[in-house]
């Protein structure tokens, strides 16, 4: 599969902090990889670089071969907390993103419609995001990236403040709509389980100032389900591999 992303050498300072230094990996087509590494080592600022929200102060990021210096059309970003706009409805909120790229009306109205059903909100369209719970809400922040139709898929911990039952039902949401719609995605997560069984591989980083300690295959076949993971009897193994390297790099 060809490379859609790829960090080389990426440094970012916040002096006198140096967050991370001399990052590399790269992402394939259609991957999803996984990044884990202790509170601090600078996750959610390597995905913003991803993104071109913010620059590095070494090194470059390449997707698709050309340096991001800025967002593009083609890479979505999901928060964690939601980034919803209390004054707007759920219709309102995911057709957001599309009316500033001037997408036509009619084609708006269809994408929205068409990605409020895939995200099982159908129904919901005309509600607050404070009638809505977490997880409902993390949907409808899902959908409004998805109707970009972006080719990448950034996710910056976004289960991370849903409760346990709720996290694994958008887990496995998630997984759904990878088979429907399977973009590249690179995802931020705390949690060792999430990483298992959403990604194709798991980037492990050290404590800042972050390297890359160990990139991990996760050899489960999919389709998957969070369940199916977890009783997998490779599961296990991967786990305390992970969880190795986390405490060595904490303990560090």
């Amino acid at each position: 599969m060809s490379e859609r992303i790829v960090v080389e050498g990426a440094g970012k300072r916040y002096d006198p902090v140096t967050v991370f230094e001399d990052l590399h990996l790269s992402v394939r087509d259609r991957e999803i990889v996984c990044i884990l590494g202790p509170s601090g080592c600078g996750k959610t600022t390597l995905l913003r670089t991803m993104h071109g929200l913010i620059p590095l102060d070494d090194g470059r990021v390449l997707i698709d071969g050309k340096p991001v210096t800025s967002p593009r059309r083609n890479v979505a970003m999901v928060f964690q907390h939601f980034g919803l706009m209390p004054w707007k409805r759920v219709r309102a909120n995911v057709a957001y993103g599309v009316e500033l790229a001037g997408v036509a009306a009619a084609e708006c109205r269809d994408r929205v419609a068409h990605y409020i059903e895939m995200v099982g909100l159908r129904g919901f369209e005309d509600h607050y995001p404070y009638q809505l719970s977490g997880g409902m809400q993390q949907r409808v922040g899902l959908a409004r990236a998805l109707a970009m139709e972006p080719d990448i898929l950034l996710m910056d911990e976004p289960f991370g403040s849903l409760d346990a039952q709720t996290r694994e039902i958008m887990q496995d949401e998630l997984l759904r709509i990878h088979r429907l719609v399977p973009h590249t995605m690179v995802f931020i997560t705390h949690s060792i389980e999430e990483a298992i069984a959403i990604g194709d591989r798991i980037v492990v980083l050290s404590a800042r100032p972050a390297r890359v300690r160990e990139i991990i295959a996760v050899d489960i076949p999919r389709p998957r389900t969070v369940d199916a993971v977890v009783k997998h009897p490779r599961f296990v193994e991967l786990r305390d591999r992970c969880w190795r390297l986390l405490r060595e790099s904490v303990a560090a």
